[in-house]
């Protein structure tokens, strides 16, 4: 495990991702933030999007909506409402969250802002599920 670090990814539901990892990308409030073993401690804010890392070079990818990253010399806990795995994203499914979504937002009467979250989280999921 030298260089290496520990990555997890929980929701309230269930653990997604419990893994020793070369390097990690978060999308944070204040923009990427890349982790390397003995980073600096710090607590970011996640936004919607994807979460990069390596594990002994090759590149995965898992999605966040939203949450706090703690970050520590060997450990990388992350802490959000959803996220998924590559392969577990249905994007037919998606994209049909994001056309509700849409045309939600323009109803009268109807949550704006959860219509937003909504339409947030189904463009993160297309965007991992390689849809456009």
């Amino acid at each position: 495990m030298a260089n290496q670090m520990k990555l997890q990814i929980i929701t309230p539901t269930r653990t997604v991702l419990d893994e020793t990892v070369d390097s990690v990308v978060l999308k944070t409030s204040e923009g990427e933030v890349g982790v390397l073993y003995d980073h600096e401690p710090v607590v970011a804010i996640l936004t919607y999007g994807l979460v990069r890392y390596k594990v002994n070079g090759q590149k995965k990818v898992a999605t966040t909506m939203g949450g706090f990253a703690e970050v520590t010399k060997d450990r990388v806990v992350i802490l959000t409402d959803a996220s998924e795995l590559e392969g577990e994203i249905d994007v037919d499914r998606a994209k049909k969250a994001k056309e509700r979504a849409e045309a939600n937002k323009t109803k009268d009467g109807f949550d704006h802002k959860r219509a937003e979250v909504a339409l947030k989280k189904s463009l993160v999921r297309i965007k991992m599920g390689g849809g456009k």
